[in-house]
């Protein structure tokens, strides 16, 4: 089905779609001179349903201490501007911007304030299944079809201030693009962006139905120094999880640490903190898992962990 869609056009494709689901969504871990260590994500969605509505969910942790700062925030309509090759989304204080390589995430909140400006040096990374040869397009099945790119690893630098006192802070962050008519509601997933400490990137997912059994495994290898991309198929990915943290306030369960098996090596993939849970349900109507995560085994690696959906499995899974 995908190959009769036009194929990913960027920077075009940065720009908002008007799709039944949209997100542009970062993660990363920031360091600071003094030693300091932060995890952030930040994300909007723009959903057109019953009424077109802008989401944003922001989240920063002290990896330090674990205290965790969040935020969330819902409007009509899509507030900003972008252009025809970009995205500017502005709202209460937010701003998330970006155009080809150049982006910029900002958020001020609950003494919590966050500026970024970030610079991709590689190209993106556009995610297909391993037997399509159309790059940036993903069959959900039942579930509908996705456009999807990454950018693993772009430069930032900028400044996060808790309770007034700033930090410079610089890191990696991953950066994400996907839309298309799927419906989220429909299935639920476990997902994954690392950083691997020999320059490699893996983003892996695996989606599941609300009874808990598997729809799809995929993912992609990739190096931006090296510029290669490689889609993994299903049977190439092992995913099991090992240990699971269930939230005090809303009794989901979530699996939130892992044994991964690739055709590259054997890893194990732990939280910072077990305590990830972002409750989005007067936002986008759901909670999820949204967390910093350490990597050890045939490479050692940092990255982010996203488990979505799990609170509507009959039986919990």
């Amino acid at each position: 089905r995908t190959a009769a869609l036009p194929p990913l056009n960027l920077p075009a494709d940065d720009a908002p779609h008007g799709a039944r689901m949209e997100w542009w969504y970062y993660n990363g871990i920031l360091d600071a001179k003094d030693g300091q260590r932060y995890a952030f994500h930040a994300a909007v969605f723009v959903a057109d349903a019953l009424i077109r509505h802008t989401v944003m969910h922001v989240a920063l942790t002290d990896l330090k201490t674990g205290k965790r700062f969040a935020s969330q925030s819902r409007t009509g309509g899509v507030p900003g501007k972008g252009g025809a090759n970009g995205f500017d989304f502005r709202q209460d204080g937010w701003q998330v911007r970006g155009s080809g390589a150049a982006h910029a995430v900002r958020a001020d909140f609950d003494g919590v304030s966050i500026s970024l400006a970030l610079s991709d040096p590689h190209q993106p990374v556009a995610h297909r299944a391993a037997d399509s040869a159309t790059p940036g397009l993903l069959d959900f099945g039942k579930s509908g079809i996705s456009y999807y790119y990454s950018r693993p690893r772009i430069a930032a630098e900028g400044e996060i201030a808790v309770n007034g006192r700033p930090v410079q802070v610089t890191g990696d962050v991953w950066f994400d693009h996907q839309w298309g008519d799927f419906d989220v509601l429909t299935f639920g997933w476990n997902w994954f962006a690392l950083h691997l400490a020999d320059g490699s990137d893996v983003m892996l997912y695996e989606l599941f139905d609300t009874e808990g059994r598997s729809i799809l495994t995929a993912g992609t290898l990739s190096n931006g120094a090296r510029g290669t991309s490689v889609p993994l198929r299903p049977g190439e990915i092992q995913l099991t999880p090992v240990n699971r943290w269930t939230s005090p306030a809303t009794k989901t369960s979530y699996p939130i640490e892992w044994r991964i098996k690739l055709p590259t090596g054997e890893f194990n993939v732990k939280p910072f903190f077990a305590d990830g849970e972002f409750d989005a349900s007067s936002t986008t109507a759901n909670v999820y898992w949204e967390g910093a995560v350490k990597v050890t085994g045939s490479s050692e690696g940092e990255g982010f962990l996203e488990l979505s959906g799990h609170e509507r499995l009959k039986p919990a899974r």
